[in-house]
């Protein structure tokens, strides 16, 4: 997640709604509402995540500096090979976001740390009312987040709420924040710049787009197997103006599965299904993901992403790159001992990091450059260190 996120012939890709062109919403446009002051984060349990894994999230700028953070401590590398240990506390990491080699941000469960020196030194920032769940920066002073929610779980480097949460807005890099206008229930959020960005939500498990000319929020994606009253969420990662990925997870699971499908689109306006569960219906004829459970993944560019699918059954985690737009899906190659994956950082469609668990419970940054057909273990952090 982040702002440095870097996320085939196809045929023509169906439009984005179930059933016709996405109808615009009736939403208000993202004007910020006061809320000058931020106020302590709440104290309760309750607002906390009820896991942290010690490796959570990933961001890496180029291929050699990169931070990795999780339970009670942020990781750097310098040469994206070695990796220390470069800050601890007594909260739990749930996210990170730099937008240069200087600039960053890392989330706890009830603070905001800022950087400008690549790390060397972190400073607490403001917060709004409830606590950041998660954040997406476009410039060193313009980001965005979501703030607040019930039940927040850690799902593939994003600390997701089920619902009930709040969309932020921040012009001064964090310090101050600000509520926005926009839809309902929002889980995760990405913007390019001040007049483009995307919000997914709870409600309705849809993908809402945001043009400044339009002056609005429009619904623009739907999850096909809507199953209410059940745990459902939706990550994104945008990589231009106009260009998302989006993997809906959750459903109605199994012992040997767990529903999700990956969508793509390169203009915001027409859609491909990359890729699903291969139990998960409907959408026939879509490919099988990597995995039978939902994959961590990573954009490269609108064109390209990588998805490291987790394979509780096997104890493998396997790798497939996805390019033009969707419409090619290449399996390369698999990690072995990596039955869990929480995140994944790829630069380009060769070189890429991610964050997984081996069968005796050490939490793992493996890495590549061949494009997934061979790993090597970087860091290894012991089930005791995860707090």
């Amino acid at each position: 997640m982040g702002g440095c996120t870097s996320t085939s012939a196809a045929k023509p890709t169906p439009t984005a709604t179930l059933g016709g062109s996405p109808p615009p919403d009736a939403s208000p446009s993202p004007a910020a509402s006061a809320d000058p002051t931020p106020e302590p984060t709440p104290t309760s349990s309750a607002a906390d995540p009820g896991f942290v894994p010690a490796l959570a999230a990933i961001q890496m700028v180029g291929p050699r500096l990169g931070w990795a953070v999780g339970s009670h401590a942020i990781f750097a590398t310098t040469d994206g090979s070695h990796w220390t240990k470069q800050y601890t506390s007594t909260e739990e990491f749930v996210g990170v976001d730099f937008v240069s080699a200087t600039t960053g941000w890392a989330v706890a469960t009830r603070t905001l740390l800022g950087t400008t020196d690549g790390g060397r030194s972190w400073r607490a920032l403001g917060e709004p009312r409830t606590p950041i769940r998660s954040i997406h920066f476009a410039s060193a002073t313009q980001g965005w987040g979501i703030a607040g929610g019930s039940d927040p779980q850690q799902i593939h480097g994003w600390l997701v709420p089920r619902d009930g949460a709040t969309l932020v807005v921040t012009h001064d890099g964090g310090s101050t924040w600000s509520s926005l206008d926009g839809p309902a229930d929002p889980q995760t959020v990405c913007f390019t710049g001040l007049g483009q960005g995307w919000v997914a939500t709870a409600e309705g498990v849809y993908v809402y787009r945001y043009i400044e000319q339009g002056q609005s929020w429009s619904k623009v994606l739907q999850r096909p197997d809507l199953q209410p009253a059940l745990p459902q969420a939706t990550l994104i990662q945008c990589a231009a103006p106009n260009a998302l990925w989006v993997l809906f997870v959750g459903g109605e699971s199994a012992m040997s599965h767990s529903p999700y499908i990956a969508y793509a689109t390169v203009d915001g306006s027409s859609w491909k299904a990359v890729m699903k569960e291969a139990m998960t219906e409907p959408l026939s004829g879509v490919p099988a993901g990597p995995g039978t459970y939902p994959p961590s993944f990573s954009v490269v560019d609108p064109q390209i992403a990588v998805f490291i699918g987790d394979g509780p059954a096997t104890d493998v985690a396997q790798c497939v790159i996805v390019s033009n737009g969707g419409a090619i899906l290449r399996r390369t190659g698999r990690i072995d001992n990596a039955p869990e994956t929480f995140a994944a950082a790829f630069i380009s469609v060769t070189t890429g990091w991610v964050l997984t668990r081996n069968a005796g419970g050490d939490y793992v940054i493996d890495a590549t450059t061949d494009g997934g057909y061979h790993w090597s273990q970087q860091l290894a952090v012991p089930p005791t260190s995860a707090g």
